[in-house]
């Protein structure tokens, strides 16, 4: 075992542990600071079909999305906007704990589903879009892939790149595995040359790219959301690339784009981002420092961690808690938003930044 996995399989053992004894609500007066930001993605009801995992995780039922806002309030949290949140950070943190639920990427389930529940408890929350999604030009190459393994049996023989392929995926393993060396391969590519890939990949085997352009929201409906009152637009790049691994210019463009981009198609002031993917390994001080110069309020990542008044210093990297189809347990989410998850995962460090 790594030692990366050796701490891993640690940190399961204590979550585990608490779980079990529920020591860990003594922690929340020292270590559950102001408030959390949720970080989500899709909201979809769970059809009961097999799923590739890597897709099923970034999706949450619309029933586990009620019961999160309804915990919340029972635990004494108030649903607060962005906006809302940087004042507290700025000007001092209210009496009582806040909450914030952000989605990224900009699906259309973000009309049918989160919307509505929002509506219903008159809560508000914000969407980070990708401009290259509203604008239909981002292949949701993953959704393609995994209805061609889902909906394919025997051998799959492709060829990527001059690569030639021939996976055997009969069984759910098989097309788990297989998955996975697609997707390694796709992203080994330069990302402004994985559109072409994906293009050139799918094209002989009959899959294209326009019957899940349905799942993203058009220009139109980013602009109604961007104006309705519980709803908050933030930019979250234009391509989604991992903006590390860019050059300075073209990392500094995805992020003044987004913006630009955004508040020219919406009508609306954009004050508030997202990183893509969002771990050390895709953003850090100079990312930070490129959307501090952009004059966002804050930005955020996807570090585990609670938001505490510290961070009034830091609103440029804010941490948040992502929450998964993997894990859709109250139980979890309660000994998250106490801080135990946040102290374990990152060296027992409470104030969670770069």
């Amino acid at each position: 075992m790594t030692q990366a996995g050796g701490k891993h399989a640690i940190v399961r053992l204590a979550i585990n542990a608490c779980r079990v004894s529920r020591a860990y609500r003594l922690l929340r007066p020292l270590l559950g600071g102001s408030g959390v930001i949720l970080a989500l993605h899709r909201v979809v009801p769970d059809t009961g079909r097999s799923r590739i995992g890597a897709n099923s995780r970034i999706e949450i039922s619309p029933e586990f999305l009620e019961s999160l806002i309804i915990f919340f309030r029972k635990k004494g949290y108030r649903i607060v906007s962005l906006d809302e949140m940087y004042r507290q950070l700025k000007h001092g943190p209210g009496e009582t704990p806040f909450v914030c639920f952000t989605f990224d990427d900009g699906y259309s389930d973000i009309l049918d589903y989160v919307l509505p529940v929002f509506s219903k408890y008159n809560a508000p929350f914000a969407v980070y879009v990708v401009t290259s999604f509203a604008e239909k030009s981002f292949p949701l190459w993953w959704y393609m892939l995994e209805e061609l393994l889902l909906t394919t049996s025997g051998v799959l023989e492709a060829s990527l790149d001059g690569l030639s392929l021939k996976l055997k995926i009969d069984t759910m393993e098989e097309k788990e595995a297989a998955y996975s060396r697609i997707r390694e391969i796709f992203m080994s590519f330069p990302q402004e040359e994985l559109r072409d890939v994906v293009e050139n990949f799918f094209s002989p085997l009959g899959v294209s790219p326009d019957q899940y352009k349905k799942c993203q929201m058009s220009w139109e409906q980013v602009a109604a959301l961007a104006h309705h009152p519980l709803a908050t637009v933030g930019a979250h790049s234009v391509h989604h690339y991992n903006l590390r691994s860019l050059s300075r210019a073209d990392a500094a463009a995805e992020i003044a784009d987004s913006k630009e981009i955004l508040q020219e198609k919406t009508g609306v002031a954009v004050h508030h981002f997202s990183f893509p993917f969002g771990s050390r390994e895709e953003c850090g001080p100079r990312e930070f420092e490129m959307a501090r110069k952009c004059g966002f309020k804050t930005a955020v990542t996807i570090r585990e961690g609670l938001i505490f008044p510290e961070h009034r210093f830091f609103t440029e990297c804010l941490p948040r808690i992502e929450i998964t189809g993997r894990h859709q347990d109250l139980t979890l989410v309660d000994m998250r938003r106490c801080g135990l998850v946040s102290l374990l995962r990152n060296g027992f460090k409470r104030v969670v930044t770069v």
